[in-house]
Parts: C-alpha cells; sequence; structure tokens
C-alpha cells in the first residue's frame, strides 16, 4: 500500500509540472513567429560600373571596288577570291590589239611630226643668220617663223595623242588601287566589261570596324580613343581589344542616332566581314563609392529605402542612390560599408521590425 501511494504521489507531480513546460514552449513558438525572417548582404565599398552592350557587323577598314573608265573584253584574269595582292598588282588583262595600234599610228605620227618640227627649227636658224646678214626679207623671216611655230604645235599635239594612246594601252592592264584581299570578283575571260562596271574589290584587313549606332543618352558617356571589349563568337570567347576611333556628331534624320566606329587590330586575319560582333563600353563610374545589390533598394513614398539590420531589428534608411547597373547599385548617402542590407523579404518589412536572419549573414 506505500508503495502504491509512493508512485501516484510521483504521478501527480509529474503532471503538475506540465502546464509550466507547455507555456514556456509556447512563448518561444510565438516569439519565433512574430519576427520577419530575412536574406541579408554586406554593404561594401569599391567602384561602380555602368556597362552597356552594342551589337554591330564586322567590317574591312578600307574597301575599295574597282572598276574601268572605258570597258573592253576580258582576256585574262590574274586573280581569285582571297588572294593578297600589293597596290599596283595586275587584277585583270583586257584585249589590247586594237589599242596597240592605235599606239603604233600616234608614235609614227610623232616621229613624223618631230622630224617636221626639227627642218622648221634649222630652217628659221639659217633664215635668221640671212636676215641679220641682209639676204633676205622681213617677210621671209616672218615666214619662216610662222612655219616653225605651226610645226611646234603639231608636235605638241602629236605627243598628246601617243601619250593618251599610252594611257588607254596602260588601262588594259586593271590594277589593284590598294594593297589587300582580293573579293568579289565578277568577270571572266572572254566577257566584256562596262565603263564603270565593277570587277572586284580590294579589302584592307589588317584593321577591322564595328560600326554600331548610340542613342542620345549614350553618345554623351563615349569619348573618341575609349578602349572597349569586343566579342565575336566566331573567333574567340575572349574579348578582343577595340578602340573608339569616330563618334558621329551629327545624328541620323531618320534614326535619330548617332554612328560609332570602333577598330580592332586584325594581324592574323582571323575576323571576316559581316562576323557579328558585341562592343562592351563603359559608359559611367563612379569611384570609391558605397555598393549594395540593387534589390535591397526599395521605393516608398517617392523616396528611395534600404533596410539594414541591427540586434535583430530591421532599421529603415532613406537613402541617395547613384549608379545602377542591374546587379548593384550606388549609396551615395544613407548606408556606410559592413552594414547589413535586406536583400530578401524587404517587402514585408517596417521600422523596428525584429528579424530573423534566414542567410547571408550573421544571425
Amino acid at each position: 500500500m506505500k508503495r502504491m501511494w509512493a508512485v501516484l504521489a510521483v504521478l501527480g507531480l509529474f503532471v503538475a509540472l506540465l502546464p509550466g513546460c507547455g507555456t514556456e514552449e509556447q512563448t518561444a513558438q510565438d516569439e519565433v513567429e512574430s519576427t520577419v525572417p530575412v536574406i541579408v548582404a554586406e554593404a561594401t565599398s569599391g567602384d561602380l560600373e555602368l556597362v552597356s552592350d552594342f551589337t554591330g557587323i564586322v567590317e574591312p577598314e578600307m574597301v575599295v571596288n574597282v572598276v574601268h573608265r572605258s570597258g573592253g573584253k576580258v582576256m585574262e584574269v590574274m586573280v581569285k577570291d582571297g588572294d593578297k595582292v600589293q597596290a599596283g598588282a595586275v587584277l585583270i588583262r583586257l584585249d589590247a590589239a586594237e589599242i596597240s595600234a592605235q599606239v603604233s599610228q600616234a608614235e609614227a605620227a610623232y616621229r613624223l611630226v618631230q622630224a617636221q618640227y626639227e627642218a622648221a627649227a634649222s630652217s628659221l636658224e639659217d633664215t635668221r643668220a640671212l636676215y641679220d646678214g641682209e639676204v633676205v626679207s622681213r617677210q621671209q623671216l616672218q615666214q619662216a617663223e610662222t612655219q616653225y611655230k605651226i610645226v611646234e604645235a603639231q608636235t605638241a599635239q602629236a605627243a598628246a595623242g601617243l601619250q593618251l594612246a599610252r594611257i588607254q594601252l596602260d588601262n588594259t592592264y586593271i590594277t589593284a588601287p590598294i594593297g589587300g584581299t582580293v573579293s568579289g570578283v565578277t568577270v571572266n575571260p572572254g566577257e566584256m566589261v562596262s565603263p564603270g562596271m565593277p570587277v572586284a574589290t580590294i579589302n584592307k584587313l589588317e584593321m577591322m570596324e564595328v560600326r554600331v549606332q548610340l542613342t542620345e543618352k549614350d553618345v554623351g558617356r563615349i569619348a573618341g580613343g575609349q578602349k572597349v571589349d569586343v566579342f565575336v563568337s566566331a573567333v574567340s570567347f575572349e574579348p578582343l581589344e577595340g578602340e573608339v576611333v569616330n563618334i558621329s556628331p551629327v545624328a541620323d534624320p531618320r534614326t535619330r542616332t548617332y554612328q560609332m566606329k570602333v577598330a580592332l587590330t586584325n594581324a592574323d586575319v582571323l575576323l571576316k566581314g559581316g562576323m557579328t560582333a558585341v562592343i562592351r563600353v563603359t559608359v559611367a563610374v563612379e569611384r570609391d563609392t558605397v555598393i549594395v545589390p540593387v534589390e535591397a533598394v526599395l521605393t516608398q513614398q517617392g523616396r528611395h529605402v534600404v533596410y539594414i539590420v541591427e540586434d535583430r531589428v530591421a532599421k529603415r534608411r532613406f537613402v541617395t542612390i547613384g549608379l545602377e547597373n542591374g546587379n548593384a547599385a550606388s549609396v551615395l548617402e544613407g548606408v556606410i560599408p559592413g552594414e547589413q542590407v535586406v536583400v530578401s523579404g524587404q517587402h514585408y518589412l517596417q521600422d523596428a521590425d525584429k528579424v530573423t536572419v534566414a542567410g547571408g549573414g550573421a544571425n
């Protein structure tokens, strides 16, 4: 009997203690439920860059279309697409038979009139000597002078005709106006070349250009001579170094954009005309500024707001924002480096709310 009473006493004590234990657990649970779970990140200091991408097409620095002024029948094509040539190299040879005959005729005419010129000069010299000796009259001297002037003019005319014929003969060789790589050869032997008809293109591939269009917002942020990264995926996953060489001072009246040219070297000739390129330009920089993730910045009542966490309490800070680049924002006023800013859960916060740090920083 005594033993049974002892067991009952222990059970009674255990039951008496149960309500107190439950109250403590409930209180702790209530405290957890009354806080807002957040994720934080540390505000840092450094430089924040605003970068923009522009897409364009790679083109040779210089492209010259080769045309012929007079035309003619193609006798021989000396080059093919992809050949490298020096300035003055023969690209195409035209039929020169008729022009060669004209040159021969002009040479014969020039030799004839040259002989007449020499005879007229000698005759004039003799007549002057006779006139000085009063052997011939002044009229005879004047006739000799007139004949000399006529033959002199004929000689100049014959020389010009010969020069023209030789130029036409030289023009039967279509040459490269600049050194570079040949493309667009459009004729074959036996075909006729019309005056002004393009027969080939010479491309200077050692330097390439990418042309892109800038808006009013960006044109004032980029300067000539600025170094930029150029991404050409067909050639390399790494950026190539480019340089801004020209920005149009006047907008295109149709698109209201400004053309920018970026030059890049192509010593190994891996870049080809027509490849797509992305130019990455730093259009703005803020130096030595406070940087926070852009998602930490809210707008409340027309002002920018950031919540920071101190001793498990969220404190609202009105801040002045500088640059934003899509990932981060610079805080010009309101936050100092090292403070913990809320980057998740901030939309549910009010000033002085208690929080539970669920990640991203020390609880």
